[in-house]
């Protein structure tokens, strides 16, 4: 695992921290375990982080930093590119990102089974800002033709991260069941390449499928105002 941190006490701990609570979520890491890991005194987490909860707040802020920098990584080019072309450069990235730092998508997988405090501070910080803003593309993509115009975003959306990262979820099965390490760089790749093929349209959309597009969001949203949605 390549976090990129330079490796002082502070840092040890945080990296300890991706790692365990990464493996086996937060109910199942003790702040002797990161430690350990760590290979720092059991009382430096209390006087670096306080907590076992603030440890892994600061994990999870880490990691989701590092996400927006990798989905992010060309938005500045973003302006020269085609809708489609944007999504597939964020789809790659996001990917790939997937595939460096899988701990994230197990952290939150941990922290979704069941209701906590938590889950809620993930919600309110993460979750729900990072889902509202991919759902307002996806629907813009949408009357672009790039996505489907009939399908809800919200579904879009879980679906395209369901198809992006669950493979580096299921890493031990897929080894122990096909010998495919999906870690490796060829099978990152294929990945890549079969996630944007299932997900989105075919490229010859032209203006009057993008139109087309736009009147069935118009007519979905209409729906919705109709039914006091």
């Amino acid at each position: 695992m390549d976090t990129g941190l330079e490796l002082d006490t502070r840092s040890k701990l945080l990296k300890a921290g991706v790692a365990q609570f990464g493996r086996f979520g937060f109910a199942g890491t003790s702040v002797r375990k990161i430690a350990d890991e760590a290979g720092v005194n059991h009382g430096s987490i209390k006087y670096h982080y306080s907590t076992k909860d603030e440890l892994w707040r600061a994990v999870v802020a880490y990691l989701y930093g590092l996400l927006d920098e990798s989905v992010h990584r060309d938005e500045s080019n973003w302006k020269h590119m085609s809708p489609r072309e944007q999504l597939v450069n964020s789809t790659t990235n996001y990917i790939r990102f997937c595939a460096k730092h899988p701990e994230l998508s197990r952290i939150v997988f941990f922290e979704t089974m069941h209701e906590s405090e938590r889950l809620e501070w993930l919600t309110e910080n993460y979750i729900r800002p990072y889902t509202s803003r991919s759902i307002a593309r996806i629907a813009l993509a949408q009357e672009q033709g790039v996505y489907p115009a009939d399908i809800a975003p919200m579904h879009v959306n879980y679906i395209n991260i369901a198809a992006a990262k669950n493979i580096f979820l299921m890493a031990p099965e897929i080894k122990r069941a096909f010998d495919i390490d999906v870690f490796d760089e060829d099978q990152i790749e294929q990945h890549i390449e079969a996630v944007l093929k299932i997900t989105l349209l075919p490229e010859k959309n032209d203006k009057q499928i993008i139109a087309k597009n736009t009147t069935k969001m118009a007519t979905r949203k209409r729906d919705k105002t109709n039914a006091g949605l």
